[in-house]
């Protein structure tokens, strides 16, 4: 059987043309597929940037208003201490009313979870920003989710002894404060016994503890996000 050589270099070089024409179709359909994904993870980051300002703005207010009910504890534990000569009954009272320790941190989620559910999060290139995310996101939401878990048993607690105790009674002004609103005091019952008992000092002494470990935990996790929005900034700049 004789094979004309013209037909066969003429099959092998358009078997070759028509295999390199699909190799490179194939080639450029997935780089086209990887920079839609890539403008699509550049898209959630930006997201993610603002988020995290959002959440930023949110965990110091919630400072703020921790730190506050930290230092009333502590004026009122001072007073104690001195036996009621630097607050007037009226300041101990509207300094119990307006303590909330159970004031949460809630973060904004979605947007991680749509980098994981999408795959983006694996086309993000900055190792630091990966890692940074996950603990943000996993190991430091566990911790959050778990002591303000603990803050509100507490202040259920705080509130249960306090205006039974003293038999307050408050009003609730809904307008006032950013997320709240803020109790007023409107009549009570000073209780000398209880104020110099040792189960209020402790309930005080408590409060003022689990604040302050709140607001290290709070002060961690806006560190770690102020650096993820640099690496994410970079992430999507470079």
């Amino acid at each position: 059987m004789k094979i004309n050589l013209e037909n066969f270099k003429s099959y092998t070089v358009n078997s070759v043309v028509i295999l390199f024409s699909v190799i490179l179709s194939f080639y450029i359909e997935g780089e086209r597929e990887l920079n839609e994904k890539s403008i699509y993870k550049n898209k959630l980051i930006t997201d993610l940037i603002n988020t995290i300002n959002e959440d930023i703005n949110q965990i110091d207010y919630i400072r703020s208003q921790v730190s506050e009910t930290v230092k009333n504890y502590n004026s009122i534990l001072n007073d104690i201490d001195s036996k009621n000569k630097n607050l007037s009954r009226a300041d101990v009272m509207e300094k119990i009313v307006g303590d909330n320790i159970g004031i949460s941190f809630f973060p904004q989620e979605g947007i991680f979870n749509q980098l994981i559910s999408t795959g983006s999060f694996e086309l993000i290139e900055k190792n630091e920003l990966k890692s940074l995310l996950l603990e943000i996101y996993n190991h430091q939401n566990n911790r959050n989710y778990a002591t303000s878990y603990q803050l509100d048993l507490f202040q259920i607690k705080f509130n249960e002894r306090t205006y039974n105790n003293f038999r307050i009674n408050s009003e609730y002004n809904y307008q006032d404060g950013e997320i709240y609103g803020k109790p007023v005091v409107k009549s009570y019952i000073f209780n000398e016994n209880y104020y110099y008992s040792n189960e209020f000092y402790g309930l005080l002494a408590e409060g003022k503890v689990n604040g302050n470990n709140y607001l290290r935990l709070i002060d961690n996790i806006k560190e770690n996000y102020i650096q993820s929005r640099i690496y994410a900034e970079y992430e999507i700049n470079n």
